[in-house]
């Protein structure tokens, strides 16, 4: 058995692609893509200077290429020779995010930017042991000019079908999950905050070390956490309509929006006040209940993998009442809720649906 198969929550939905039922949201979808040509010269404007062409460095596989990879890069295109197409995604700012070709355009830079020299090339043999700045003027100019292609995915394309194209053009021995998507596609304040979370000593205590940051699922379950309790203090907005988010059982699209929204609206303040709330909650969870908070009891006396609709249903009441812990007989009434969840049938199946949410929220705030 695989250890993806044995870290798996009770409850959980929406991490795996091949677990995910939600590709009938989108039988029509629109998918507009665009084929676009620039310049090594111009793509060097768009990343250091406009600011306009992202490279996310944060993402799950190897980041960096063998020295043989760049050299060979570089020779092709000092030869002329074709390089593969590239996609980029364009968010509704007009700013584009490099899905597949990061290693080569980094490379590429890198080079142009005279961070590497030239070795062990097999063709142009008298450039060995040269930097950018050293090759001719005839070619810098031919390196400058070379035209780069791109498929660009412009909106409206769903964040459904982002992800899949995002899978099919990154898919190497590891198929890609949607948190690993999510954290590659909206790098920023936000997977600073969640990782922070996921982290810290708190997070693992109250989960007693039961969620790996393997695959990111411990990344992936902070953020639901955020998201629903932001979403329930109406926070969130909107990226598209500039109204606030609503939860229509697409939790794809639901923390993709998320994530979008706090890279705009987090700063140094806010992240931090965020991290501290979330790290008092695991404590304040983990003090009151002590282990097995997130589990549902068994009858067999066999222990139950965390749950993760109940993991955020108890987050969620802990952040909404700071004090919760001061009532009295208070952990005998949180069993007793998660009794009744349990029997309840929430906590399991068709668990993102909006219904299922409401329901679960429903039956936690009786407690408030």
């Amino acid at each position: 058995m695989s250890s993806d198969v044995e870290e798996l929550l009770e409850g959980e939905s929406g991490l795996n692609i091949d677990q995910d039922h939600s590709l009938d949201i989108y039988p029509n979808a629109e998918v507009r893509i665009v084929r676009a040509q620039y310049s090594i010269l111009h793509v060097k404007r768009l990343c250091e200077q406009r600011k306009e062409l992202v490279i996310d460095p944060d993402f799950q596989r190897n980041e960096v290429w063998e020295s043989k990879q760049k050299m060979e890069l570089v020779e092709s295109i000092l030869m002329g020779i074709p390089i593969p197409v590239m996609y980029l995604f364009e968010m509704k700012n007009g700013t584009k995010q490099i899905v597949d070709g990061r290693q080569r355009i980094t490379a590429i830079l890198d080079f142009l930017n005279n961070k590497f020299s030239l070795k062990d090339l097999k063709i142009l043999r008298s450039l060995n042991d040269k930097f950018f700045k050293d090759l001719d003027l005839k070619l810098q100019g031919i390196f400058e000019d070379y035209q780069l292609f791109f498929y660009i995915i412009q909106p409206p394309t769903p964040e459904r079908v982002k992800y899949d194209i995002f899978d099919r053009v990154n898919r190497g021995g590891t198929n890609l999950n949607s948190q690993e998507m999510r954290n590659a596609l909206y790098r920023g304040k936000t997977t600073d905050l969640i990782k922070e979370i996921a982290d810290s000593e708190a997070f693992k205590k109250a989960t007693e070390g039961g969620i790996r940051s393997k695959r990111m699922r411990d990344r992936y379950v902070v953020l639901r956490a955020v998201a629903f309790y932001l979403y329930y203090q109406h926070i969130l907005i909107d990226p598209d309509t500039m109204r606030p988010l609503e939860y229509k059982s697409d939790i794809d699209d639901f923390l993709a929006k998320t994530m979008i929204f706090l890279n705009g609206y987090l700063d140094e303040e806010k992240k931090k006040r965020l991290v501290g709330l979330f790290e008092r909650t695991y404590e304040r969870i983990f003090y009151t209940l002590g282990t097995g908070a997130f589990r549902f009891s068994s009858a067999s006396g066999k222990k139950r993998p965390i749950n993760m609709p109940l993991m955020e249903s108890l987050t969620l009441l802990f952040l909404l009442d700071e004090k919760i812990e001061e009532q009295s007989d208070v952990k005998e009434r949180i069993n007793a809720v998660k009794q009744e969840l349990d029997e309840s049938g929430l906590c399991k199946g068709n668990v993102d649906s909006s219904r299922s949410w409401e329901a679960r929220l429903n039956i936690i705030t009786k407690l408030l």
